[in-house]
């Protein structure tokens, strides 16, 4: 059995302006800074931690550093845990995207599971990215409690995957806040989740975002 400590990086400039980060490369903010020691001060007080891997992209690798720091631990970049690609509306304000591609946002608000991002990728697609990847780290570390410093999408993802959720059924599954903190054991090819989204770490520096269901 491998125990997963599950992170979403921390609040970014992109999440501030509600732009569609995608697999854009945005570091955090001041208070994503604030918010990954935070995280970092709780993992290692309520978890034995023997490995840390994170998303390629800098904000959860910077999420995931303080972490690393305070036990000494490496972290191992994985590429397949990036956020949902987004295709031609990276970058763009959710404002933006709703004048320029009505259609297909209106589907995407309203049914995501169904749709797709310009030129990005679907959520069944990133559902079995998400379930490949959590796959491979847990056979790299059988027995062991690992930390996983990703990205809403892909959390939202593998919370689908390992509940056999049809894409019918994604748009109930909310988003978890930036910095939120779930916990998941997965054993014989199957997760479970017992922590979702805990966010009582983050005192002063919890954020909602009236976006948070788009990235």
């Amino acid at each position: 059995m491998v125990k997963f400590v599950i992170v979403r990086h921390g609040y970014s400039e992109f999440n501030k302006q509600g732009r569609f980060s995608g697999q854009a490369d945005i570091a955090l903010d001041e208070i994503g800074k604030e918010q990954a020691y935070s995280i970092a001060k709780y993992a290692a007080k309520n978890f034995k931690i023997d490995s840390i891997y994170s998303s390629d992209l800098c904000r959860a690798y910077e999420t995931a550093r303080p972490t690393a720091e305070m036990l000494g631990l490496p972290i191992v970049k994985e590429k397949e845990l990036r956020e949902l690609h987004v295709g031609e509306w990276q970058g763009m304000l959710v404002k933006e995207i709703e004048k320029e591609y009505p259609e297909e946002f209106a589907l995407f608000k309203n049914n995501v599971g169904l749709a797709r991002p310009v030129g990005g990728e679907s959520y069944p697609e990133l559902m079995v990215r998400a379930a490949k990847i959590f796959d491979k780290i847990a056979k790299e570390n059988e027995g062991k409690t690992v930390f996983v410093a990703t990205h809403g999408g892909i959390v939202r993802a593998l919370r689908c995957a390992w509940a056999g959720i049809t894409p019918e059924g994604i748009q109930e599954v909310a988003h978890v806040k930036n910095a939120s903190i779930s916990v998941a054991e997965y054993s014989d090819g199957k997760g479970v989740f017992t922590e979702i989204g805990y966010t009582g770490h983050l005192e002063n520096t919890e954020i909602s975002s009236e976006f948070k269901q788009f990235f």
